[in-house]
């Protein structure tokens, strides 16, 4: 009766532990990690019913797989919101540049709280809007890889997490 107490204790020391840890996710992970799940076991689930009803192993195969991948995703999001692993750049978008138009990137201007702008090259499927203060997650351990700054922002190697809008 006691190892059976203590393991309960144990168990419940141990989902407060990540209650509080993910309690201090910024709500952007958040909504990244919740959307994920949620759209991996959906997938779970259509992809198992669709292929057991075509009498499918491979089809059902590749679902488990997707959903695992998805999972591992999130999973991956969450290591990362809570080891901090993440740079983030707030402040108020000044200037956008468009530069070419079949280039697909665009310049923003952030005008920092306490000063200094920062210069961002980021996708123009990006939505900001001239005037508004912004949150951007950038990837800490994020390495310039050719030097060229628009051939690294072309190929996405997870180094641009996301934006939200901050509410003042």
């Amino acid at each position: 009766m006691k190892k059976r107490n203590k393991w309960k204790i144990w168990l419940s020391d141990a989902i407060l532990k990540h209650r509080r840890t993910y309690a201090g996710i910024p709500g952007f992970f958040k909504k990244r990690i919740v959307n994920t799940l949620c759209l991996s076991f959906l997938l779970l689930y259509g992809g198992s019913a669709l292929g057991l009803a075509q009498r499918s192993a491979g089809f059902v195969g590749w679902t488990v797989f997707l959903t695992i991948c998805g999972i591992g995703d999130a999973v991956y999001v969450y290591y990362l919101a809570v080891t901090r692993s993440y740079e983030v750049v707030e402040g108020t978008v000044s200037e956008i540049h468009a530069e070419l138009f079949f280039d697909g990137f665009k310049r923003v201007i952030v005008l920092q709280s306490d000063g200094p702008t920062t210069e961002l090259l980021l996708n123009k499927r990006t939505n900001v809007m001239h005037g508004k203060s912004y949150r951007f997650y950038f990837n800490q351990n994020a390495h310039a890889f050719s030097g060229i700054h628009r051939l690294d922002a072309a190929f996405d190697f997870g180094n641009f997490f996301g934006v939200e809008e901050v509410k003042e």
